[in-house]
């Protein structure tokens, strides 16, 4: 019999426990041919699809090593865990023996599993939150471990890894107040791109888009367990059952390389507070609205960096950058009886991008059943954020709510700024007050012969002929994208005037008692 070489531990450890035929089909292809590489091949495949880390001196960069070792095993995994179709409820018959396999499948499911997950050392793990209930990407209780480069979900009990997300996909961390608890309750959401997938991914097991989804109570019902893993040991750290979490979720976001958006109150506060809403646990109010978007319950939560569509999976979320314009970025119609409804207009990206020379419409998202009393609320946000509906911020550029307010109303006033010249020319003391009175004399005759002379140069420009490339409206076909009420009950009167004859023109009756009045 060939024996394998002293270098594949691995190899040389499991090869006993292999079935007879099969541990012989392994020796005969390790002895092949003389210094065959397969014996280390196949030891360092085993370490890898274990979890051991890489054998030393093999030409394999370390970093990718656990990286890839982590997306294995969740591949892996999943493939363990998936149901087929072969699986039928055996018969009564011959129920005793069959049970006594199936039990002993099962342990080997298990074994796989815990084998699955990989065990990296204690420096890569940098903090962890534990039985934490999640709604994506798993539905259960799970612990959250955050490592130098990912992020793993993984079982509190068996320890085996649910899911795991590069860190470097990641792009944005919410901390929501969640509505409609009957006490107070965090829900966060980490996102790795603002828009959802679009339909079933491809792979459930590893989705394009990834999202994670998980809430605690705002004051812990019992103990919260966390650990940090700052030195040579790990450090454990328990949340006292009533103590609030919330600085626990700080401090766990904080470890993430993405920023953290919070909606508060001081942005957008709700005025629907009750029994629907629930309990906040932000006791100034709550920064979202309720609303539908299809058949499908959520909130639409405001903050100062866009719209979030959360808590219901998929979560969505609009930039302000995003948002097609200050008009039709975010509109709310169709106000009748007690609801109303939220569009969000997101510019066209990928495939939905638009031809040169062509507007772009964008992509609408429709939200219903919105209360009509949050209406005010959602267009003071617009009033406030809309001159950033569209623009890109500049990179180190960082503004207040009080800056951004102070530009929003630089902007609208931009046409009744005086000059600096008029401004200084006009700063005098009272002790000159008549000759300022002369100079103000004089200047009004100025500006009444510059105005004189603008309106004949706007009359004459009145005359210049519109060429058709000059003005969308000359377009064949072309029609104003938006028509107000009166400009078109207008137009209707005047075309009823020529058609019927009719006029403004007071009636004899009116002319009657004018000439009385005047008689009087």
């Amino acid at each position: 019999m060939v024996s394998v070489a002293a270098e594949a531990p691995f190899l040389r450890a499991i090869l006993p426990s292999l079935p007879s035929d099969f541990a012989t089909q392994v020796q005969t292809l390790c002895g092949a041919t003389p210094e065959s590489p397969a014996e280390h091949i196949l030891d360092t495949l085993i370490r890898f699809i274990s979890g051991a880390e890489c054998a030393p001196g093999a030409a394999i960069d370390a970093a990718q090593w656990n990286e890839k070792q982590q997306a294995a095993a969740q591949i892996l995994n999943g493939m363990i865990r998936r149901p087929t179709s072969e699986t039928k409820r055996q018969r009564e018959d011959d129920f005793e023996p069959t049970s006594q396999a199936s039990k002993r499948q099962r342990s080997a499911v298990e074994d796989a599993t815990e084998a699955a997950a990989p065990r990296v050392s204690p420096d890569d793990p940098l903090f962890a939150i534990h039985s934490v209930s999640a709604t994506a990407p798993v539905r259960r209780k799970v612990d959250i471990t955050i490592y130098r480069t990912a992020l793993t979900i993984t079982h509190p009990t068996t320890h085996a890894v649910e899911a795991s997300i590069p860190l470097s996909t990641l792009t944005r961390a919410f901390l929501l107040p969640t509505r409609g608890k009957t006490k107070g309750h965090w829900t966060v959401v980490l996102l790795s791109s603002d828009i959802p997938d679009r339909g079933k991914p491809a792979t459930p097991a590893a989705p394009l888009n990834p999202q994670v989804i998980f809430g605690i109570d705002a004051v812990a019902p019992s103990p919260l367990s966390l650990t940090a893993y700052g030195g040579t040991t790990p450090t454990s750290i328990v949340v006292p059952k009533g103590r609030p979490t919330r600085p626990s979720l700080l401090d766990f976001l904080s470890r993430l390389p993405v920023p953290l958006i919070e909606p508060t109150p001081d942005v957008f506060k709700s005025v629907c507070v009750g029994f629907t809403s629930g309990v906040s646990a932000n006791q100034e109010g709550v920064p979202g609205v309720e609303a539908y978007r299809g058949a499908k319950a959520g909130t639409l939560w405001f903050a100062r960096e866009g719209v979030l569509w959360g808590e219901s999976k998929p979560c969505e979320f609009w930039a302000l950058e995003d948002l097609i314009g200050k008009s039709e970025g975010l509109r709310v119609v169709g106000v009748s009886g007690r609801t109303c409804t939220v569009v969000l207009t997101r510019k066209s990206i990928g495939e939905e991008e638009v031809a040169e020379g062509e507007e772009d419409v964008g992509v609408e998202t429709e939200f219903q059943m919105v209360d009509v009393r949050e209406k005010p609320g959602i267009e003071a946000w617009v009033r406030t954020f809309r001159h950033l509906f569209g623009k890109k911020k500049v990179a180190g550029e960082v503004k207040t709510i009080g800056q951004l307010e102070e530009d929003e109303s630089d902007e609208e006033d931009e046409d009744f700024v005086i000059d600096s010249e008029d401004e200084l020319s006009g700063s005098s003391t009272s002790d000159t007050s008549d000759e300022e009175e002369d100079e103000e004399g004089g200047g009004s005759e100025k500006d009444a012969e510059e105005s004189d002379e603008e309106e004949q140069l706007e009359s004459d420009g009145e005359e210049e002929e519109l060429k058709e490339e000059n003005h969308p409206l000359l377009r064949p076909g072309a029609v104003p994208r938006r028509m107000q009420r009166g400009v078109i009950d207008m137009v209707v009167g005047m075309v009823e005037e020529d058609m019927l004859g009719t006029s403004n023109a007071p009636s004899d009756g009116d002319e009657g008692l004018e000439e009385d009045e005047l008689e009087e």
